[in-house]
């Protein structure tokens, strides 16, 4: 590999005063070997297998889980007993008693029985005909309950419940692909930085051998040797420093990388960054608008939040109708099992039927009020949370933004500075050629070359946490998955 990288560096340096397109192209031509990992591979991993990513999508499971528990309350039910008793071979009673009952989403509850009664001693009140009784009731409440009930309250809390679990998945899933994209661009970055290291370190190499000859052939002072030799060593420091950050850095993104049965794989030794999905996302006015409308729908600790309000107006519902009496009528149809008449003949009900008003109520609802003024505050708390947690998302999404704008002017610019960096670098070249420059001054005008392609590394690197910022605030996937 070292001959092939001084063999592509002697060619590009073999003519005096050659320009190249630019220094990032030129030390580019080093990093061919490996198996590049891409950024959305990496994600695509992240989100298959890693225990954050499969913790939230429990977090979800366990809210619509609890949610099927909740509409558990409308679910008909049936019962039956049976009760009889024998003494002295006397039958005094036998009771046998049925009923299928079926909770309506108004509230109401509708009722079909069966009761037969037999024996010599009984109730009088549960006499039945000898074939038994059926009846078919409704019982609705009329003050208290009849706007909300626990069942619906219950009901309405465990589906704010829902949307906050599926808000807090988002934002887990969000904020580890927040953390992981920072960590693969300071991956791609201190791979970068290697690369243009060991270019350095390879051109100094080089330069030092050509040097060598120039003063054998008496066309160079020795002290040159001296200038081309402290040049490699600085260069073989820089090369150091930065092998021991890429190592840091390849394990911070190997903590990210687990198998589809839950465990930690390591990073492949041949895996490579690459720029790819780490592209800049194009925003324009219109683009921006639709971005801060995003953020304030979609943001998961908006969403939570705005479930949170959901509860909280549906208690506050359930403590105000909790100030009307408890009232509840019940009205019920009776009927002969064997009776060929139809059950619902109107004669028939009007001499054959159940019927019962209850009532209950305090005197001076101190409970009541006291519950309903802590449900308000507790609703005002949660909208004042919102409007709060609003003003910080928008703010938020905004910086996020002018971050991905203002590092695509950066980049723009810094490519320009390494072309330019470039071509003094070479014109710098011919005239050491010419003895018209010095060693020292050649050298500085490629530490020049390597210094800009540095900083094109580092703002290349950065779009990565600013599109993961952006899906942050936004809680729009699609910005950090896919090229834009």
């Amino acid at each position: 590999m070292r001959r092939r990288v001084l063999a592509a560096l002697a060619l590009s340096l073999s003519v005096a005063g050659a320009r190249t397109a630019s220094a990032q192209t030129e030390l580019a031509k080093l990093d061919t070997l490996g198996t590049p990992f891409t950024f959305p591979a990496f994600l695509d991993v992240i989100l298959a297998n890693h225990p954050v990513a499969t913790q939230a999508r429990l977090v979800a499971d366990q809210a619509r889980s609890d949610l099927r528990t909740a509409w558990g309350v409308f679910d008909p039910t049936i019962t039956a007993s049976w009760d009889q008793k024998t003494f002295g071979g006397t039958q005094y009673y036998n009771y046998f008693d049925a009923e299928l009952k079926i909770p309506l989403p108004i509230g109401a509850d509708v009722t079909v029985a069966f009761d037969r009664t037999m024996g010599r001693y009984f109730n009088p009140d549960r006499r039945t005909a000898s074939n038994g009784t059926v009846d078919v009731g409704i019982s609705i409440p009329l003050g208290q309950r009849i706007i909300t009930d626990e069942r619906r309250n219950a009901l309405q809390l465990a589906r704010a419940a829902r949307d906050a679990g599926e808000a807090d998945r988002t934002g887990i899933v969000n904020k580890l692909l927040f953390s992981a994209a920072k960590d693969y661009g300071a991956w791609y970055e201190s791979w970068r930085r290697r690369v243009i290291a060991q270019g350095g370190e390879a051109l100094a190499e080089f330069r030092l051998q050509a040097v060598r000859r120039r003063v054998s052939n008496g066309e160079s002072a020795p002290i040159d040797t001296i200038e081309a030799l402290l040049e490699l060593q600085r260069r073989q420091v820089t090369r150091f420093e930065t092998e021991a950050s890429f190592y840091v850095a390849s394990l911070d993104v190997t903590s990210y990388l687990w198998d589809d049965a839950g465990r930690p794989v390591p990073l492949p030794g041949d895996a490579t960054p690459v720029l790819v999905g780490l592209e800049s996302v194009g925003i324009d006015s219109t683009r921006l608008e639709a971005l801060l409308d995003l953020a304030t729908r979609r943001n998961p600790d908006l969403l939570k939040v705005q479930a949170r309000i959901k509860q909280a107006e549906a208690q506050r519902l359930f403590n105000t109708q909790a100030l009307l009496p408890l009232a509840e009528a019940k009205l019920a149809g009776l009927g002969n099992s064997d009776r060929e008449q139809s059950f619902f003949d109107g004669e028939r009900l009007d001499n054959n039927y159940k019927a019962g008003l209850s009532i209950k109520s305090p005197l001076l609802f101190l409970k009541e009020t006291g519950r309903f003024a802590s449900s308000g505050q507790r609703l005002e708390f949660q909208r004042l949370e919102r409007d709060r947690l609003r003003r910080e998302v928008e703010f938020d999404a905004r910086a996020a933004i002018f971050d991905l704008f203002n590092l695509e002017r950066l980049r723009q610019r810094q490519v320009e500075n390494v072309r330019n960096a470039s071509l003094l670098r070479d014109a710098e070249q011919v005239r050491y050629e010419n003895g018209e420059s010095t060693l020292l001054i050649l050298n500085l005008r490629e530490r020049l070359v390597l210094d800009e392609a540095v900083k094109l590394a580092a703002v290349e690197a950065k779009v990565a946490g600013a599109r993961a910022g952006l899906t942050v605030a936004t809680g729009d996937r699609t910005l950090l998955l896919k090229q834009n």
